[in-house]
């Protein structure tokens, strides 16, 4: 048990957790520069963080969904370091709320792996 939770956790299984851009029904994946217009696609407080960087700024982006309620889960931006810049939980239920706190700790231990990788 990754997360705690049942469902979460057959999802992290049968997907993994994505290290490269791209997208399947439980997460997607994505880079972005400073500026980048795509950012309009993301929560505000995330759009606001992107568009105040220069171009030369790097940011990944990585959200996760509920494929059998087709909802939102929590979007996670992380900088070229490796470090969390803001979060957001989509869930208002406190075991949820948990999980997508255990998503980001996964998420954290990953980034650090592929950092010290290169």
């Amino acid at each position: 048990m990754m997360t705690g939770h049942k469902g979460i956790d057959q999802l992290i299984q049968r997907y993994g957790l994505l290290t490269a851009p791209g997208e399947d029904a439980f997460q997607r994946l994505g880079y972005m520069q400073g500026g980048d217009k795509r950012a309009e696609n993301l929560p505000f407080c995330m759009y606001q963080k992107v568009m105040q960087c220069p171009v030369s700024h790097r940011f990944s982006v990585h959200q996760f969904f509920l494929p059998n309620k087709k909802g939102r889960l929590a979007t996670f931006l992380f900088d070229e370091k490796g470090q969390l810049i803001e979060q957001v939980y989509y869930v208002r239920v406190s075991r949820l709320t948990q999980v997508c706190k255990k998503l980001e700790g996964l998420l954290r231990r990953r980034e650090q792996d592929m950092k010290l990788a290169a």
